[in-house]
């Protein structure tokens, strides 16, 4: 077994740990698709198979645990597909600078609220359906389209203004993002832009540190849980800015 084979195994196994646990799986999968100097459009479709395995079995595990919002979770799922869509389909965005500079402060909004306790209110302030409905939509939106640090933005929102808990954020987070790379993933598959040689390398080692990821996640619970999201936000926070200067 050669020293990269290992290497890239490892990464992989790293990828999926991190993004199950909280953010970060994406990241690392597309620095292995770099060191393989795949194309940039196979890069991508390979990148969406391999995290809609990722979120998968993330998904299910925070599921089995009860760490997904039933209630909430089908009508964010329903649209943020179409908002998916639609911004993919569309190409509408804001200027990345300017995406980028809301990105960081919505992130350290959400972290300063985490460090200061939380909203202390039990009802959620988006109770109405109809406002579900278009958070979702913005939601699928702006992954379509943007995707900078959606796994944290999304949980930022669902922990600020749907009152759900940290684990419970998460979960629920990566079963919106599961499906939306899932529908990504068909659109890639039906224009012959992926790998699937490098896929079936890198998705096991991903699915296994998936796993870890949430079982760690869940055995850690959502105070502890806080911790991660705050250091995990920071460094994306800090890591945007320097893309920008």
């Amino acid at each position: 077994m050669s020293l990269i084979y290992i290497l890239i195994v490892l990464l992989a196994l790293a990828g999926g740990f991190l993004g199950s646990l909280m953010s970060g799986g994406s990241l690392i999968t597309l620095f292995i698709l770099t060191i393989l100097n795949i194309p940039t459009t196979i890069a991508i479709g390979t990148l969406k198979l391999v995290i809609t395995a990722l979120t998968l079995v993330s998904s299910l595990t925070y599921f089995k645990e009860k760490a997904v919002d039933l209630r909430l979770a089908p009508t964010l799922i329903i649209f943020s597909i179409i908002g998916s869509f639609l911004g993919s389909t569309f190409l509408l965005s804001i200027p990345e600078e300017t995406a980028r500079i809301v990105v960081t402060i919505l992130l350290l909004i959400g972290v300063y609220f985490v460090i200061r306790g939380g909203r202390k209110q039990k009802e959620p302030m988006f109770r109405s359906r109809i406002l579900q409905a278009l958070f979702g939509l913005g939601a699928g939106f702006y992954i379509g389209i943007l995707g900078i640090a959606s796994t944290l933005m999304i949980i930022t929102i669902l922990y600020l203004f749907f009152s759900l808990d940290m684990l419970k954020a998460n979960g629920t987070a990566k079963a919106l993002i599961f499906f939306n790379n899932l529908i990504a993933f068909a659109n890639y598959a039906y224009q012959g832009s992926i790998d699937y040689t490098i896929a079936a390398l890198i998705t096991p080692p991903i699915m296994v540190g998936s796993w870890l990821g949430a079982r760690t996640a869940v055995s850690l619970g959502p105070e502890k849980l806080k911790i991660v999201f705050v250091i995990i936000a920071v460094i994306t926070a800090i890591r945007i800015l320097f893309q920008m200067f």
